[in-house]
């Protein structure tokens, strides 16, 4: 199997307005887990900017950096394109942070991205299965699943250079391994890896949709229909940071059609497609620094 594992840095957490200035992507062939080929870019966005102090003490880039070594990301898109074509992805968090990131930064600037039909495996998704309800027994706390946690769990010490985006690629493939070589190939596969919610409203679980966040977390949108059909109508109208493809999905459980975008229902097996869409302004802040 060829992956293409991938990281970002970025100007901020808010996935729907901040700006990606390093992206990394690193091919690899699972069977013998070598590395075929990477790329690793340091994105000076086309647009005024600021990088917050909190942010660069986490990734060192600096403003002065980037005008000086960055390049935009209109400028690689086709070799983003190319390099891509035909993979499935491996990140650590990237199906919560970087996807949507990557598909907003790309939308801002009127290019499109295929996130459908592919496989987007997530390391830190694993790895929450993995020690879910386990506790350290040096501090009486469930263990941390951030990056640097799980790559020392695994191999004894921590990865050097965290917080670079290709660093972090690289550690995120050997946890990658570690925990395929654990528990086996079938264990890895969740039908969640077939969808990416840019906007972190809906995640995916066999054929149906569900709340991922908001008072109604867990719940599938067949059973909103019952419990509180006023909330699926609020994100479909009135929500400030409800992303098109998430309108999409709903709408037509609630009868409603909108025509500047394709038909779409609930069943995960019609997923509409989710490229090349106008994209809501909003505010999405809950993206925890502690898994990076």
């Amino acid at each position: 199997m060829i992956l293409v594992a991938f990281d970002t840095e970025t100007t901020g957490l808010d996935v729907q307005k901040e700006h990606i200035i390093q992206l990394s992507l690193v091919k690899i062939e699972t069977d013998t887990w070598s590395v075929l080929d990477q790329r690793d870019w340091y994105i000076l966005p086309e647009v005024p900017f600021t990088i917050p102090a909190e942010a660069e003490a986490v990734h060192h880039i600096s403003k002065d950096f980037l005008q000086e070594h960055g390049v935009s990301l209109r400028s690689v898109y086709d070799d983003l394109i190319a390099f891509t074509d035909g993979c499935d992805f491996l990140s650590y968090n990237g199906n919560g942070y970087d996807a949507p990131i990557l598909h907003y930064n790309l939308a801002r600037l009127g290019l499109d991205f295929d996130f459908d039909g592919r496989i987007w495996y997530d390391a830190l998704a694993l790895e929450r299965i993995h020690m879910a309800g386990q506790i350290d027994p040096t501090t009486g706390e469930r263990y941390h699943c951030n990056l640097t946690a799980a790559y020392t769990r695994y191999y004894g010490h921590p990865f050097e250079g965290a917080h670079n985006s290709l660093d972090d690629v690289m550690a995120t493939i050997e946890v990658f391994k570690a925990q395929v070589a654990e528990h086996g190939w079938d264990w890895a596969q969740r039908d969640e890896f077939g969808f990416i919610s840019f906007d972190r409203w809906l995640y995916r679980k066999g054929n149906y949709y569900y709340l991922s966040q908001g008072g109604h977390k867990g719940e599938s949108i067949e059973s909103m229909m019952r419990i509180d059909r006023s909330y699926l109508e609020w994100l479909v109208d009135k929500c400030p940071w409800t992303d098109d493809q998430t309108r999409n999905i709903i709408a037509p459980y609630l009868g409603q059609t909108r025509p500047t975008t394709p038909t779409a229902t609930t069943k995960a097996a019609s997923q509409p497609s989710s490229r090349g869409k106008k994209r809501t302004k909003g505010t999405i802040t809950d993206a925890d620094l502690s898994l990076f």
